[in-house]
């Protein structure tokens, strides 16, 4: 059920904004950011499996994530926002007080950090890590 659950989400979200992650138009592919584009995983939480999670980074640095807790009957929980791009230490902040503001960009990989901007530690660490799809 989680498999499907997230393939729908994913579904549903590229079919709504495929065209803002190649934010340009035209423009050739060569421009566009390594780090922009669709992430998809499942994040812990406190009291159920996890969260699904898809997060989307367009070119023109703005973002879009979503959150579904799985095994419950709850609606999608959507933030949008803009994010500034960190060239050197390979992270995004969001603008966002609603959402963990801080990511590392890695190897087709968009990994959560902590607030002091730091990887988290730990047992629970390696699924702070969201896929790049």
């Amino acid at each position: 059920m989680k498999k499907t659950f997230l393939t729908l989400i994913v579904f549903f979200v590229l079919l709504g904004v495929c065209s803002s992650v190649w934010a340009g138009g035209g423009k050739d592919q060569q421009n566009v950011p390594e780090w922009a584009g669709i992430y998809a995983g499942v994040i812990p939480a406190a009291d159920c499996p996890g969260i699904s999670v898809v997060a989307i980074l367009s070119a023109d640095k703005t973002y879009k994530f979503t959150y579904q807790y799985i095994d419950r009957d709850t609606e999608l929980f959507t933030f949008t926002g803009i994010f500034q791009w960190d060239e050197k230490a390979k992270t995004i902040t969001l603008d966002s007080r609603n959402l963990p503001s801080y990511y590392k960009v890695g190897k087709n990989s968009l990994i959560q950090l902590d607030l002091e901007r730091n990887e988290i530690k730990g047992k629970l660490a390696g699924k702070y890590k969201l896929r790049k799809i």
